[in-house]
């Protein structure tokens, strides 16, 4: 399956994370500290980030368990917990913000979906779609009733519904989000050109698993056009882009066209995100496959061995580490090495959840 352009938008972008509040002096200290560790998180100084926050935290403790302001604290550490790895306790503190939003301020206020998007795009990022989607579909129906049908934030959400409901298989479901998110995007297109793209890139891969590859091809090469100007040509999102259409054309067995596009995203990614993050991983398990359907087996078993060294230190979703010990076994079927092909099958099967078990027919 290909993967999808999140628009994973901070609670703050959702239109209204917090209240309209007014400071007396003495609360100040943490105003200033909550959005300083905010500020330094959205400019990836995430050490000092947390600082702030926490400090910010224990301030406004000071105002009562049921405060909004406690909630909107304890949500953005969330998600500067997440971006440290620190899912679990990420998770923990997006719970208790929602639950302090709910009551305080009811079910529908937009703080409300503002932490159901959070909690959503925690249980997202965790490879675990099933428990994302009640979350999204929620929040995306209070924005839509505080914010409107056409709002950004609408289509942001619908994305990201739609991503979910494409990794679970919903396609008829995804594809109505997608192309319902690209129509308002299309109409804010010269303001908002990357969401624009991101939804562009999101059809474009739901149209490949479709196996509707004329239509996919039409709709990557506009979104890789859109990215590369208004992004730039060394930009992550363009080597997002021309990794789904290296693959695509690998799957229609045209690998000779493959190749330059995904060495051209493998490189990408490595320039701008480090060797070792699981992007790169993904794209050199991709093309290791492609080196193996051109004939390069030395080279294509050097990168699946790569991509799974990568994904096992990084702790990557499991989803993941499957799909690349999946093409690493591809390669080493076609190199000869029966027995280790079969030992990293099973071991990609065990990453698996097992399948329902079927009901037995009643007498």
């Amino acid at each position: 399956m290909m993967r999808a352009s999140r628009i994973w938008i901070a609670a703050v972008l959702l239109g209204a994370a917090g209240t309209t509040l007014s400071f007396s002096q003495e609360k100040k200290d943490w105003k200033s500290e909550h959005d300083a560790g905010w500020r330094a998180y959205q400019e990836g100084r995430l050490d000092e980030a947390e600082d702030e926050l926490r400090a910010a935290e224990k301030d406004a403790k000071t105002f009562g368990p049921q405060d909004p302001r406690l909630a909107m604290t304890l949500d953005h550490l969330a998600w500067v917990l997440s971006a440290e790895g620190k899912a679990d306790e990420a998770e923990a503190l997006a719970r208790a913000a929602l639950a302090i939003r709910e009551k305080a301020l009811g079910a529908n206020h937009p703080a409300v979906a503002a932490s159901l998007n959070t909690l959503a795009v925690l249980h997202d990022m965790a490879g675990r779609p099933a428990e994302a989607r009640p979350l999204y579909a929620r929040c995306l129906a209070i924005t839509e009733k505080n914010a409107g049908p056409e709002a950004p934030a609408v289509a942001a959400l619908l994305d990201n519904l739609a991503t979910v409901d494409h990794l679970m298989g919903k396609f008829a479901e995804a594809e109505a989000e997608y192309r319902r998110a690209l129509a308002i995007h299309e109409k804010a297109a010269a303001a908002r050109p990357a969401e624009l793209a991101a939804s562009l890139h999101n059809l474009g891969a739901l149209s490949i698993d479709r196996k509707k590859y004329e239509q996919a091809e039409g709709l990557l090469r506009r979104a890789l056009a859109i990215r590369e100007k208004a992004l730039g040509v060394q930009h992550p999102d363009v080597a997002s882009t021309l990794e789904a259409l290296g693959w695509m054309y690998e799957i229609q067995g045209k690998p000779a066209e493959a190749e330059p596009l995904l060495r051209k995203a493998a490189a990408l990614y490595e320039q701008d995100l480090g060797a070792e993050h699981p992007h790169v991983a993904r794209c050199v398990s991709k093309l290791g496959r492609v080196c193996m359907d051109r004939g390069k087996l030395a080279e294509a078993e050097g990168s699946g061995k790569r991509a799974v060294a990568i994904l096992e230190q990084f702790g990557a979703d499991p989803s993941d580490l499957a799909a690349a010990l999946d093409d690493y076994a591809a390669i080493l079927r076609k190199a000869g090495h029966t027995a280790d092909a079969e030992r990293t099958e099973a071991r990609a099967r065990s990453l698996r959840p097992a399948a329902p078990p079927t009901a037995s027919p009643k007498p």
